[in-house]
Order: structure tokens, then C-alpha cells, then sequence
């Protein structure tokens, strides 16, 4: 599910002018538009992007609709033969559902039906797309595998429910944007979605990107109580984020969610990298170590220098300072994996390093803690890490 408009045979003045263009619909639109490298970027909303990239004398405009919802789909349809409109030149617009072809809404949204009857039986039987990233348009972790359970985009579903639910009223688990307008649905889901993606509770004045999502996540719930009091509300986890930010409180007499709230980045999930998942508190702050090809995960933290726990992961051995005394220990064998570790002092801080071989696989831990009752904790974290499923 995709739409794509190429704007063909543009020199420098047509594409300066395309992207005046742009810049005035997401202005429009309350669009926030970013130069990211090479690439522009529109956030329309939590689970989909428009992306503008440059293809010799071609602008290209690209959105993945899959995770957004039919209302999203539809979005990106309109703004395109908005472009087209504003703007005169040779245009190819590509919809792989075909609204721009009839404009039948209902129809497209009886084809996110089918996908999520088709998404609820795979994870059922726990197919490949199980082990894979369905739940986000872009992310770097997923949530634990929990018995009995289904992780889906605002938070684990009991299984059995999953299996029952009216396809319509599962489409609110997986899509943010089931309607034509953006309702109070909408909004609430928007604001359900992001919790359960980056939703950091106490750790929310971390830095400047989990502040933004604090902040976002009270916006939408606002917007939404403004446009229907009468729905139910995450009021305890609102309160929280309120609270927490010096807000206003703007949700009174709201009712509350019997519905359990789902903040996956306050529990363990798995921190994907290459072929590697790395288990983890999903508030984890991380970096990247092109030195060392290695995934950096700092503990959160409500203050400063109030971390626990520094992590470092790389395929290559080189991360770790004592690899000949790692290897020359005696692995465990836990789950198919067998893992070396070694504990030792480092100016003053404990340090832990293992390694993992899973069949031909194998992966390096370096880990620096403050506390010598956090041993325990991080070495259940490296034997409940692995490999993705379609590597093994």
C-alpha cells in the first residue's frame, strides 16, 4: 500500500518552485517538513511520512500508507493532486489502490479490512511476519514476545480477543487514520500509538526528543477530549505526563480507559540491529560507533548523570578489551545460544563482556555498570538476546 508521485523533467528553478509549493500545502495542512540529508520529510502523522528525494531532473514524492490507515492512503492522494493543481508540468501519479482513480473511500477502507483479517492470521500462527516489524512504519526495537498475547500498535492484545474482533473495530489496534477527517478517534489513537511507541513515563525530560513526545502525546489526547468528551480516555497516564511537564491539566471529567495503556519503552524489548536483537530497557537512549560498529545503549534517566548502565553491541570482537579471557571461559547454553561472559574492574566500575554464537551467528557485548546488583539484570538481558528468526 503506497503512493508515489514522480514530478518528471524539472530543472533547478521548477524544482525550487515544487518545493515552494510543498512547504504552502504543509503550512496548509499543519505539516511539519524537515531536510533530513538528501531527503525531505513531512510528518503527517504518527505512522506515516511523505518522503521527497531528487532522482536526476526528478522530484519523487513517496509515502508508505500501509501502517498509516485508509485515512492516511487518502491524504497522501489529495496532497498529491493538490501538487498537480498548484503547479503545472508532467506528472505521473501512482496509487496502488486506485483512488485516484474513483475516489471511493469506502472501498479502500474495506481493503485495510482484508489486510488486518490477513495480518490477525499470521500472527495467530505465528508466521514469518511474527518475527518481523509489523507493527510500526519505522522503528528500531519490538515488544517481547508475552504469552497468550499479540503485540500490536498501542499495546498487547489477548490473544482469543484478537481472534473474535470485528475486522472494523480491530482496525483502531493497527491503524491510526480509519476515517476520512482527523475525529477524536483519530487523535486518540494517535495519542495511544505514540505511548505505546515513545511514550518514556518518568524518563520523559531525558532529552530533547523524549520531551517532544511527551508533549505530543498530551497534545493529541487534548485535541481529541476538545472534539468528543464523551469517548473514553489513558486519564492516569495523562495526569502523569501533566504533571511531569508543568502542563495544564485540559482533560477534566474525562472518563477513563477500562482498556489497559501499553508503554512498551518502560518494559524490556528488543533493540534491533543488523540481524541482531538486543534485549533491553526500551527507554534506553541510542547511539551508533562507526569506529566500532556497535549499537550504543545508555540507561535512562530523570537526571543528568543518573545513569546505571552503558552498553555496547557489535558482530565485531574488537569491542571487547579481554576477548582472550572471554573466550578461554566455559559457555553456558541457554536457548539454542551458547554465551560466554566475563566480569572484571575498570577503573573503579564493573565491566561485563559476552559473547553470543547462535549456529554460524555471533554477536559481542562490552558493558560498563555502576552498581554490582545491576550483574544479574544485564545477564539475563545478554542470554534473552539473539538473532532475528529469518537468520537462523
Amino acid at each position: 500500500m503506497f503512493v508515489q508521485l514522480l514530478c518528471k523533467d524539472r530543472n533547478q528553478k521548477e524544482k525550487d518552485e515544487l518545493y515552494q509549493v510543498l512547504s504552502a500545502l504543509a503550512h496548509r495542512e499543519q505539516l511539519q517538513i524537515e531536510e533530513r540529508g538528501e531527503i525531505v520529510e513531512l510528518d503527517v502523522c504518527p505512522q506515516g511520512k511523505i518522503q521527497v528525494s531528487e532522482e536526476d531532473r526528478q522530484v519523487v514524492m513517496y509515502a508508505n500508507t500501509r501502517h498509516g490507515g485508509p485515512g492516511f492512503h487518502a491524504f497522501c492522494v489529495d496532497l498529491f493532486l493538490d501538487i498537480q493543481h498548484e503547479l503545472s508540468g508532467d506528472y505521473e501519479l501512482i496509487d496502488d489502490l486506485e483512488l485516484d482513480k474513483d475516489g471511493d473511500f469506502h472501498r479502500i477502507f474495506h481493503l485495510y479490512e482484508d489486510e488486518v483479517e490477513y495480518l490477525r492470521g499470521e500472527l495467530v500462527r505465528k508466521r514469518p511476519l511474527y518475527f518481523k516489524n509489523y507493527l510500526y512504519d519505522s522503528t528500531f526495537f519490538l515488544p517481547l514476545e508475552k504469552e497468550n498475547a499479540i503485540a500490536t500498535p498501542i499495546g498487547y492484545l489477548d490473544t482469543k480477543e484478537l481472534i473474535h474482533m470485528d475486522p472494523e473495530d480491530l482496525m483502531d489496534n493497527f491503524y491510526v487514520w480509519n476515517t476520512w477527517d482527523k475525529t477524536a478517534q483519530y487523535y486518540k489513537n494517535a495519542s495511544l500509538l505514540l505511548m505505546a511507541k515513545e511514550g518514556y513515563g518518568p524518563f520523559s525530560l531525558m532529552n530533547d526528543h523524549t520531551l517532544k513526545m511527551a508533549h505530543l502525546i498530551c497534545d493529541y489526547l487534548e485535541i481529541a477530549f476538545q472534539k468528543d468528551p464523551s469517548l473514553t480516555y489513558p486519564v492516569r497516564e495523562y495526569q502523569e505526563y501533566v504533571s511531569l511537564l508543568g502542563r495544564e491539566n485540559r482533560l477534566h471529567n474525562a472518563k477513563q480507559m477500562e482498556q489497559e495503556v501499553f508503554q512498551y519503552r518502560l518494559r524490556e524489548v528488543y533493540h534491533l540491529f543488523e540481524n541482531s536483537k538486543v534485549v533491553a530497557l526500551g527507554a534506553c537512549e541510542r547511539s551508533y560507533d562507526p569506529v566500532l560498529k556497535a549499537m550504543c545503549l545508555m540507561s535512562p534517566r530523570t537526571e543528568e548523570h543518573a545513569w546505571d548502565y552503558f552498553i555496547q553491541v557489535s558482530k565485531e570482537s574488537m569491542i571487547c578489551s579481554s576477548i582472550h579471557e572471554l573466550e578461554d571461559q566455559n559457555p553456558i547454553q541457554y536457548d539454542g545460544k551458547s554465551i560466554w561472559t566475563i566480569v572484571y574492574e575498570d577503573e573503579g566500575f564493573p565491566v561485563m563482556e559476552a559473547k553470543i554464537r547462535q549456529i554460524d551467528e555471533e554477536l559481542y557485548f562490552h558493558i560498563v555498570f555502576k552498581e554490582e546488583n545491576q550483574k544479574d539484570y544485564l545477564l539475563r538481558c545478554i542470554k534473552e538476546s539473539g538473532f532475528t528468526q529469518e537468520n537462523l
